[in-house]
């Protein structure tokens, strides 16, 4: 039987104190216990989010958009979707107009698309697609109105999953030829993929990675990535990612980190507060965002991290959080949900963030900051700087000539303005000094004799 939704509802916790740092919107969906589940951050105007009866184990027929940055939410309901037997797994939009569905039936499932803003919905599926018995839908993303991908868990047992891609947006579908088999017994995740550029990226449930590097047509799997299943994966560029597996019991997830596209998976030790429910890189920054909720285990927050998952900076700690998009640092919401006085999970809506900890352009450059004595015979160096311009947690980050990272820390800055640097171990030559914080970033030269 095909799993569902990797969440648990048992003691979850609702915020009762009021987070400036993130704005409800709400909405409803016809059925209370349906929440918001997929989110497609379109720009700082768009938005639209699919409904899940992954809490109830009821089917959703609904969506909701946005036109105004989330002022306003019309709730939709997508013709010949019953809810009694099909959910909407996935959705996934390039504009205020246009849209497509993936939905999982009683058997298979279809792709429906929207060109009027949801208003009419268009079946593009062939009764080829997702027609085995085993055949489970889990995600569809579009690249733009032409190119997209849809994929699902093994069609056949032990066969590759089931994987099609478009190029005239959704017209006619091809299946992926010669997709690798992943671990024996795998499902695809039902989470959203990640993707930069024409890569994508998704996991399965047993620690494998699949990635596509050209829109979906073919496909590579890193196995063995991890020992569980990975809920979530973000890149903030076609080579630098991140993978997440959450814990269900505590606030230590797993985090790993790649360089290479993902041909390659690392452990990633890190400080501060990841959270579990969802991960995302920010557009046009470096940076990342966690959020999750407090299923019992204490994990309802968000936080955010601008040195690629190494230390991560609380935003707030109680608000219950469902999965995430942004789209800029401006444009970033993410499920709402609390539960009623019978104790039922019910939708709440979305939260928009409205901290302005993400930044909007380039990390302001922080004069003041210095080094002594500079150069150094001995390879020990005292770092400073102005009270006032760096507070709170920063990171220190040494790169020699080469660009080679050979130390990192993070540190209080509210707690010293000053710190001690140690090079000792390192050769001789000019090394690159960084410290950043939420003010912004100093450059520092030091120079080891």
């Amino acid at each position: 039987m095909k799993k569902n939704l990797l969440l648990i509802t048992a003691g979850l916790l609702v915020a009762t104190t009021s987070q400036a740092q993130w704005a409800q919107q709400p909405f409803t969906f016809a059925k209370p216990s349906n929440v918001s589940f997929y989110i497609d951050a379109i720009d700082a105007n768009t938005a639209w989010v699919s409904s899940t009866g992954a809490f109830s184990g009821e089917g959703a027929n609904q969506v909701a958009r946005t036109f105004n940055g989330g002022q306003n939410w019309t709730v939709l309901t997508v013709p010949g979707v019953n809810p009694a037997t099909q959910n909407i797994q996935a959705i996934s939009a390039i504009s205020a107009t246009t849209a497509w569905v993936v939905t999982l039936d009683a058997v298979g499932g279809r792709i429906l698309k929207t060109t009027d803003g949801g208003a009419t919905w268009a079946q593009q599926s062939t009764a080829g697609m997702f027609s085995q018995p085993d055949s489970w839908p889990n995600t569809i993303y579009f690249f733009n109105a032409n190119d997209g991908v849809v994929m699902g868990d093994p069609d056949v047992a032990g066969g590759s999953m089931e994987i099609y891609y478009t190029s005239n947006g959704g017209t006619t579908w091809t299946r992926a030829a010669n997709v690798p088999v992943g671990t024996s017994g795998e499902y695809g995740s039902v989470l959203p993929p990640a993707v930069v550029g024409n890569s994508i990226w998704f996991a399965n449930d047993e620690g494998d990675i699949f990635r596509s590097a050209n829109k979906g047509v073919t496909w590579s799997v890193t196995r063995g990535v991890a020992a569980d299943a990975i809920e979530n994966i973000a890149f903030r560029d076609e080579q630098n990612g991140l993978a997440l597996i959450s814990s269900s019991s505590s606030t230590n997830h797993l985090l790993y980190r790649t360089t290479n596209g993902g041909a390659t998976w690392s452990p990633l030790p890190y400080t501060g507060p990841l959270h579990g429910i969802s991960l995302d890189n920010v557009p046009g920054t470096s940076n990342y965002v966690s959020v999750g909720a407090d299923f019992g285990n204490g994990d309802a927050g968000s936080s955010f991290s601008r040195d690629n998952g190494q230390t991560w900076i609380q935003i707030e700690n109680s608000i219950n959080h469902l999965l995430m998009d942004a789209a800029s640092p401006t444009a970033v919401w993410s499920g709402a949900l609390g539960v009623n006085a019978a104790g039922d999970v019910v939708g709440l809506g979305v939260n928009k963030l409205t901290s302005t900890v993400l930044p909007t352009r380039a990390a302001t450059l922080v004069l003041g900051a210095s080094l002594s004595p500079n150069p150094s015979t001995t390879g020990q160096f005292r770092v400073q700087w102005a009270g006032a311009a760096h507070t709170g947690s920063a990171t220190l980050t040494v790169t020699d000539a080469l660009g080679r990272e050979v130390q990192r820390r993070s540190l209080d800055a509210t707690r010293s303005s000053e710190t001690g640097l140690d090079l000792s171990q390192e050769k001789a030559g000019l090394y690159h000094v960084k410290l950043e914080s939420v003010a912004g970033v100093s450059h520092l030269r030091a120079q080891v004799l």
